[in-house]
């Protein structure tokens, strides 16, 4: 089995470490895995791709995704699932979202309006085999009171719909290891999503 996850988001949003926990996820359950981080942009808010990519070593070449194979998409910003269509095809590709808006600097300064959920999703279908939208975010904010934890949330989800293929034991092993000093936290909100998912 091979499977193809991309994480995208903008910076500060904890895209990187939800990859990293993904990827040693995958690890525990005996994958070959690989994967690439863009790190620059992640200090000014810019869009952060991630890849992680496992499965077996005879079927894993190189870290990154080729154009339209993408067998997941978690984008932790709703535009962000836009500007990843590029690695998404109809027949494979599910997306994860999160509703949380980031508006980019630009829309306000050139006066160009974000645009509306049901606008994203529009575009995205056209690439997807399914397309799922939580308000993870929000959830986070409201039940553990930080936002920053929807992007656990949002993989508890993708984890709970079995879009993404890991077993639930292994992820909460990989968070143990990823994310110790917000430990306690951290499970709880991927248990959040498991329950999302799972209802989905």
């Amino acid at each position: 089995m091979k499977f193809d996850v991309m994480l995208t988001g903008v910076g500060g949003e904890g895209v990187l470490t939800s990859g990293v926990v993904i990827a040693r996820a995958a690890n525990l359950e005996g994958h070959y895995v690989r994967g690439v981080q863009l790190h620059g942009l992640a200090q000014r808010g810019g869009v952060i791709p991630t890849f992680v990519r496992f499965g077996s070593e005879d079927e894993i070449h190189s870290p990154g995704i080729m154009q339209a194979n993408a067998d997941l998409i978690l984008a932790f910003e709703p535009l962000e699932a836009v500007r990843a269509c590029y690695y998404a095809r109809k027949e494979k590709t599910i997306f994860v979202i999160s509703d949380h808006r980031y508006i980019p600097v630009y829309s306000s300064i050139l006066d160009i309006p974000y645009p509306k959920l049901g606008e994203i999703t529009r575009r995205v279908i056209p690439f997807s085999k399914k397309v799922s939208v939580f308000s993870a975010h929000r959830l986070a904010k409201e039940k553990l009171g930080n936002m920053i934890l929807g992007t656990t949330v949002l993989i508890g989800a993708a984890t709970g719909m079995e879009a993404l293929p890991l077993e639930e034991d292994n992820v909460r092993k990989a968070i143990e290891t990823t994310v110790p000093g917000e430990l306690e936290k951290n499970l709880e909100a991927f248990e959040l999503g498991l329950k999302l998912g799972r209802s989905e």
